[in-house]
């Protein structure tokens, strides 16, 4: 049967080709003659490695320097999200594949976390070395600085705004209001070299029965990862003459 088989093949071989060959693509030949689906050869199991690089200025500088042969005018900056830039080919290769020349990717440096409550000393060390001080920021420092050892702490809200009064002993040292509408703070969440952006904050408290209270922020800003990206784009059109960039 085998040989039966290969005498078949043979002649079928011989009498019509297997591919065919229009405009430089293959074609595989169907049994009446016809040309059928085009034969694409295996992609490539090796290409040139991505550059990995922690910010946008190594970015920039692998783009100036033509990494690995990298034409300008054919690749793009890809701002993929708030914490990853990549530059890549324009074109896909005849494999559907688009090169990744360069990659920069934004490590979290900090160490606050949002929605959780921290004792007062924890909440301003984790708070001082995440956020780019502005006068808001200062406030909420000094709002958690008040609150000291044997203080007793009470806590009104409302669930729209709260109040905080600081006594020691009988007498009242201090009464804050948090503001309904949250405080504008200026976290670092993205690459050093963009400028950070805005956004706002809701500041709670929680009180507890004799000891000091817990102290959180909440995120109340929707579109912060868009600011964010737009406040990159800004940054490599400043820094990239003639740069293409997908955001």
């Amino acid at each position: 049967m085998k040989e039966v088989l290969e005498y078949l093949f043979g002649r079928l071989k011989a009498e019509r080709p297997v591919t065919h060959k229009v405009n430089g693509q293959e074609y595989a030949v169907k049994v009446d003659g016809t040309l059928g689906e085009p034969v694409r050869e295996l992609a490539p199991q090796w290409r040139k490695p991505t550059l990995q690089v922690a910010t946008l200025a190594a970015l920039a500088d692998a783009h100036a320097a033509g990494l690995d042969g990298l034409d300008s005018a054919k690749v793009a900056f890809l701002i993929d999200n708030y914490r990853s830039v990549d530059i890549v080919s324009i074109a896909a290769d005849e494999f559907g594949y688009r090169h990744v020349w360069a990659r920069a990717t934004h490590k979290c440096e900090t160490k606050f976390e949002f929605g959780k409550y921290y004792a007062p000393e924890d909440f301003l060390i984790a708070f001082r070395s995440s956020f780019l001080f502005n006068e808001e920021a200062v406030k909420v420092q000094q709002l958690c600085s008040s609150v000291g050892s044997g203080d007793a702490v009470l806590v009104t809200d409302d669930g729209i705004s709260q109040e905080v009064q600081v006594k020691s002993g009988t007498v009242t040292r201090s009464s804050i209001p948090l503001p309904a509408d949250g405080v504008q703070l200026i976290p670092w969440r993205t690459f050093r070299d963009a400028h950070p952006v805005v956004s706002r904050f809701l500041l709670r408290m929680k009180g507890v029965k004799d000891s000091l209270p817990l102290i959180a922020l909440f995120e109340i800003d929707a579109k912060w990862e868009l600011d964010t990206v737009a406040s990159i784009r800004k940054w490599i059109e400043t820094n990239v003459a003639g740069a293409k960039i997908i955001a």
